[in-house]
């Protein structure tokens, strides 16, 4: 009887175990498993995974660690191999019931680059991938299309997705994320480099968001080919280039066989002495045109406050490679809890990928990144591509057992951060309006005001909006009204009308205010602003997007100017000069951003990453007699700006001018020079695309024109200190302005100095002389000289030197 009770349980035993099997690995005849890290449950991407004997029909695991092998009933081992891990073989009867396979890592060493008798078997394979760069890169393609599944997962380092306590971080989040969101995108995109993405639904824990997928969609490149991989504006040298072989030791690791033909997996890791802005990982190279087929992509600096990996997988229709899998992992080490640093995971998962179909340029939008959002339409759930982990579902299920009171609070403050964004913060159908709420210049001192904006709750095709402000040290009051009118989306075609009772510095070009490397510069010169005119101005315009990345304004206004600045000017001869005029002016202004990719929320316009070359121009006439005008001038200005990057070294132009000419030109609208000193000199930051040794309101002309040009080399060294480091990098500027003055004043010379024999300034500086931890990187610390000279030097050699504070983000 024993005999036979023991027969039976083995027998149980033996069908729920071959039945638990079964069930995990032949769904279809499939073996379906995910590899993950034996100590940390962390996905591992990219692993080989094969039966014995069967080498031929591996598969290689994805972003997630996950793989699907046709099961073999001839085989009796399962391997599984990856670079950093040590190789492991599992029987049949070892697999777990819930596929899940774990993996223990090889001690972490650099590995020593012997030189041996022949060639580095690594070069003939990575020759024949950047021969091949401009075949594989998906940017040359004629178009493509595709859908796009993004999850953000904002979580503390050490939490564990199977929910598990293990450490302190899951029972302070009660075993979830802090926050995860989702989004799920349509990209369409046309040769050359026309992307649009209309983003359809998206939600953060529960909470819907407009504005997770601004992040997610540029977090990480999505083109691998680039000569260098941009991560928050750092160029990391990509080890898939020339120049690597000068700076990466290589080693082929393996063959494997993948996409029906072999594929060779080479590590790389940065030589001695030359590990700045390098990265360390694994490339897999398949021989279908010598493409990336995976990458792994990792920080070697220890030291920097931002560490991160990125992971991408590439797939093979037949024809093309395109992007199928992109994994990007941040540390930020300067935000911890408890020590642990916080931790930002980016998984974007594409399908319906249709390659080189003919796109009409109507389809793609003048707008790189537009927010749909139809949550109802298109429920998450669907689109996922594997199911929530419980970590996941937990910084979910958090918000869901909220009362109802702290659920609306922490709704208000997702809707809040989102709006803040836009510089919108939304009270019911109106929007308060952020850019209005203070300003400080030297004229106005501290300024403190309110600007509020119907929103699309309101109108959808019509805004109202209006603003006051109150200087303090001027004592007065400023004002405007508005309305804008939305009339044709696909062209964005708006006609503005507005109003306004305000002050305006002189001088000033007309132009649309654009990010670029010069933002900073702009806004202390605003600060600086001491010459104001007191302006009444009615103006309308209408603008529109006629081509991508292209934006034209046609404007008409009257404006009544009183000057504020010329009660203190002894020129009782040229009192013409100051008195009030009256302006009636009609323009055209064109904007032009390469490579920028706005988003459009509800009606508003964000500017995306910096783009260049920017280029702006205005073209005016103002006309005597027309709603009683008493100017009479032309005007035109120009501006532009461009960034680029040879190697890690940075070159930047910045290229302006102006002219304004007729029978009646106020001063007003004179150029007042290039300069960024106060008026009394000082110890003073240094700031691009400006002079640093010319002072405001040095010189007036009628027209002139400026360059300036700098090179900021790589870093010089890097050497670590305990909380600090040193990465000087050399920066040097030359800039030249020439300026004159051909207005006729009757018999009266010109008051004002002007630059007819043109300006030089040259300088040096060497930026990042010591780095401080400071948020995601480094603030850096360095100093500059700059000096005065040519015709408008000054007569002692110090009034001409001055040397500048100079400080940057560095990472």
């Amino acid at each position: 009887m024993r005999i036979r009770l023991c027969l039976g349980f083995y027998l149980m035993f033996f069908l729920c175990s071959t039945f638990s099997l079964e069930s995990m690995a032949q769904e279809g005849s499939m073996l379906r498993g995910k590899v993950l890290h034996d100590k940390t449950d962390e996905s591992i991407p990219f692993a080989h995974v094969y039966w014995s004997g069967y080498e031929s029909q591996g598969v290689v695991s994805d972003i997630l660690g996950e793989f699907q092998l046709k099961w073999e009933s001839s085989a009796d081992t399962l391997v599984i191999s990856h670079v950093g891990y040590v190789k492991l073989k599992l029987g049949k009867n070892q697999l777990r019931a819930d596929g899940r396979i774990f993996m223990e890592s090889k001690q972490v060493e650099l590995k020593e680059f012997l030189f041996l008798a022949g060639e580095n078997p690594a070069f003939p394979l990575l020759r024949k991938a950047i021969a091949n760069k401009n075949i594989n890169d998906p940017s040359n393609l004629k178009s493509y299309r595709y859908e796009s599944y993004d999850k953000m997962i904002f979580t503390v380092d050490g939490i564990s997705e199977d929910g598990i306590r293990r450490t302190r971080f899951d029972t302070l989040f009660d075993g979830g994320h802090l926050l995860v969101s989702e989004s799920l995108s349509e990209v369409t995109y046309r040769k050359p480099g026309r992307r649009h993405e209309k983003v359809k639904a998206s939600q953060i824990s529960g909470l819907q968001s407009l504005m997770t997928a601004l992040v997610s969609s540029t977090i990480q490149p999505f083109s691998f080919y680039e000569d260098y991989l941009t991560v928050l504006e750092v160029p990391y040298l990509h080890p898939l280039t020339s120049d690597g072989f000068r700076k990466y030791d290589y080693f082929l690791e393996d063959s494997i066989q993948s996409n029906g033909t072999t594929a060779y997996v080479i590590s790389f890791q940065p030589q001695e002495t030359k590990g700045y802005l390098l990265g360390r990982g694994f490339m897999t190279i398949s021989r279908h045109n010598y493409a990336l087929e995976n990458i792994v992509f990792s920080t070697t600096n220890n030291q920097s406050n931002l560490q991160f990996e990125l992971q991408q997988k590439n797939r093979w229709d037949g024809q093309h490679w395109f992007p199928e899998q992109i994994n990007s992992i941040y540390l930020f080490k300067n935000f911890d809890i408890n020590g642990s640093p916080m931790k930002l995971v980016s998984q974007n998962f594409i399908s319906d990928v249709r390659l080189n179909e003919a796109i009409p340029m109507k389809e793609i939008s003048r707008v790189g990144l537009i927010y749909d959002i139809q949550n109802e339409r298109y429920p998450m759930a669907q689109f996922r591509r594997d199911s929530l982990t419980v970590a996941e579902l937990r910084a979910f299920s958090r918000f869901e057992e909220m009362d109802a009171k702290n659920l609306r609070r922490a709704r208000n403050v997702v809707r809040v951060f989102s709006q803040l964004l836009t510089g919108r913060v939304s009270l019911g159908k109106v929007d308060v309006l952020s850019a209005h709420l203070f300003r400080i210049n030297q004229y106005e001192g501290l300024a403190l005001g309110m600007g509020l904006a119907t929103n699309q709750e309101f109108s959808r095709h019509f805004e109202l909006d209006g603003y006051f402000r109150y200087g303090f040290r001027d004592q007065a009051w400023k004002y405007g009204l508005g309305t804008s009118i939305l009339f044709h989306d696909p062209l964005e075609s708006r006609i503005r009308f507005s109003y306004s009772q305000d002050i305006a510095e002189i001088g000033i070009n007309p132009f649309v205010r654009t990010r670029t490397f010069a933002t900073s510069s702009d806004l202390f010169r605003a600060f600086l602003a001491q010459k104001m005119d007191a302006v009444e101005k009615y103006h309308i315009e209408f603008s529109q997007l006629p081509l991508h990345r292209w934006r034209l304004g046609l404007t008409a206004s009257s404006e009544s100017r009183t000057p504020l600045w010329t009660s203190n000017l002894e020129m009782p001869d040229l009192e013409r000069m100051f008195q009030s005029f009256q302006a009636t002016e009609v323009g055209l202004n064109l904007r032009y951003v390469a490579k920028e990719q706005t988003s459009k929320v509800g009606r508003q316009i964000i500017p995306g990453p910096i783009g260049y070359p920017v280029f702006n121009f205005h073209a005016s006439r103002a006309i005597p007699d027309v709603f009683n005008g008493t100017a009479d001038f032309w005007r035109l200005a120009f501006k532009t700006q461009h960034q680029w990057r040879k190697g890690v070294s940075t070159h930047q132009l910045n290229v302006e001018g102006m002219s304004v000419w007729g029978a009646e030109v106020p001063i007003s609208y004179f150029n007042t020079g290039f300069g960024i000193q106060p008026q009394e000199r000082s110890f003073s930051i240094s700031l691009p695309a400006y002079f640093q040794t010319m002072r405001i309101y040095e010189f007036f002309s009628d027209r002139a024109i400026y360059a300036n040009y700098s090179y900021l080399t790589g870093p010089l060294f890097q050497h670590d200190l305990n909380i600090m480091s040193m990465a000087p990098q050399l920066n040097l500027v030359q800039g030249f302005a020439i300026g004159s003055v051909n207005h006729s004043f009757g018999e009266e010379a010109f008051p004002f100095q002007t630059m007819e024999q043109g300006y030089w300034e040259s300088g040096v500086e060497l930026q990042n002389l010591i780095k401080y931890r400071s948020g995601f990187g480094f603030q850096g610390i360095g100093i500059g000289a700059y000096y005065r000279w040519g015709a408008y030097a000054n007569p002692i050699f110090q009034e001409n030197l001055f040397v500048n504070l100079s400080l940057r983000v560095a990472f």
